[in-house]
């Protein structure tokens, strides 16, 4: 499952969610560049599943942006209700929550302002043909992958080191006779803390 320190990767036959961006950056001799993020409270995201609801502050708040050449571009939101850091993954402790979001885009389309629904992961087998994002809720020691339905939308994206990402979710799953509903909604504004480009 992904974490903000890990990309969309093409393991196991498909986009899946394990191997860490840092890696796949020395291999693609990418630069990086450090920021600092702001901790945004105004917003708040709120997660419905089976009738139990878990609402919480956008405490702290970031964006990654990586470009894999050849292959895909990724843009990582962790979303937390609890102090966060961009330099490690902080997981949340009993009663905290936070929602990562990556947007997933072929490599020569940069993200923008649009909606990316989550739709399931692409055949890894085959090129990524068109964009998706993937929600990940992580309450506790508890990770959730979602169904999919719905999307994130994007109202800003300034793609550069010190670039602000704005937008709202909008995911939901009506449900099945093996899997509960669920729905995600929330809006957000957070700060570049990592920006890795292509070399050229």
């Amino acid at each position: 499952m992904a974490t903000p320190r890990d990309s969309v990767g093409n393991g196991d036959g498909a986009h899946g969610v394990n191997r860490s961006i840092g890696r796949r950056c020395a291999a693609a001799s990418l630069t990086l560049l450090f920021v600092s993020c702001e901790p945004k409270t105004k917003y708040e995201v709120t997660i419905l599943e089976a009738g139990a609801s878990t609402r919480f502050p956008l405490v702290t708040g970031f964006a990654e942006y990586v470009e894999l050449p050849g292959d895909r571009n990724e843009l990582h939101l962790t979303l937390a209700g609890y102090p966060a850091s961009c330099e490690k993954w902080i997981p949340p402790k009993a009663g905290e929550s936070a929602l990562t979001v990556v947007i997933v885009t072929p490599a020569e389309v940069k993200p923008t302002a649009t909606s990316y629904p989550w739709s399931g992961i692409p055949k890894g087998d085959e090129p990524l043909k068109a964009a998706y994002s993937l929600p990940k809720a992580e309450t506790g020691p508890r990770s959730r992958l979602f169904e999919p339905g719905g999307v994130v939308t994007l109202s800003a994206v300034e793609l550069d080191p010190h670039g602000t990402v704005k937008g709202t979710l909008a995911y939901e799953y009506a449900g099945d006779a093996d899997h509960p509903a669920t729905r995600i909604d929330g809006g957000f504004e957070v700060k570049m803390c990592r920006f890795a480009l292509a070399a050229h």
